[in-house]
């Protein structure tokens, strides 16, 4: 379990590394042109960041010392790999759901199954909800809820990993970003995929 709340840019690493993990497993292990390319892409981020290779490198290394990470040394190029199953005791789906909560602004049930669908299969809503209410129970919870409010229909759900947030900033974001239509989510993922592999050949 982690004992430590994780920095804003230790979340964004950790998590792109479970993403791929999932989403694209023929490129993971990620060398670390990969992982910067998967920190900073435009396609499911919020916010967008534009992290460099060294500030990457730096956090990779905080995250090994957290035994959230490992660094894979080979001849051609250190491949890096993830430790949230062993650390965080979650399966692939709550793997998948962590890892899109802290990608993310705090999102619906509906929107959690949306964005997780290239890395794993929820079969309705119901089985979201029990994935992220099991999340929620932890000695140590990992996730919470967000109720309601003014202009909202619907509970959101956040992580927990960098801290409870300031409920007053979350409020202060106007409408929920929509989910991208699943086929052109499909299409932006796929060119992320290629662009990885051409920067892996360069590496």
């Amino acid at each position: 379990m982690i004992e430590n709340q994780l920095t804003v840019h230790q979340a964004r690493v950790f998590a792109c590394l479970m993403e791929k993990h999932l989403a694209t497993p023929n490129n993971y292990p990620l060398t670390i042109n990969s992982l910067v390319l998967a920190c900073n892409q435009k396609s499911n981020r919020e916010p967008v960041m534009s992290l460099t290779e060294g500030q990457v490198g730096h956090v990779v290394g905080e995250l090994v010392a957290l035994n959230l990470a490992r660094i894979d040394y080979g001849d051609r190029a250190n491949k890096i790999t993830h430790r949230g199953p062993g650390e965080l005791k979650i399966d692939r789906h709550g793997q998948a759901v962590m890892a899109m909560l802290m990608l993310r602004a705090p999102l619906t049930l509906a929107e959690i199954k949306a964005r997780t669908d290239r890395m794993v299969e929820f079969d309705d809503l119901d089985a979201v909800s029990v994935v992220v209410e099991d999340l929620m129970q932890r000695e140590q919870p990992l996730v919470m809820l967000i109720p309601k409010g003014p202009g909202r229909r619907e509970d959101r759900y956040t992580h927990l990993l960098c801290g409870e947030p300031d409920l007053t900033q979350l409020d202060k974001v106007a409408t929920p970003a929509k989910v991208p239509n699943s086929d052109k989510l499909a299409e932006l993922e796929a060119r992320i995929e290629q662009l990885e592999r051409a920067l892996e050949k360069l590496s």
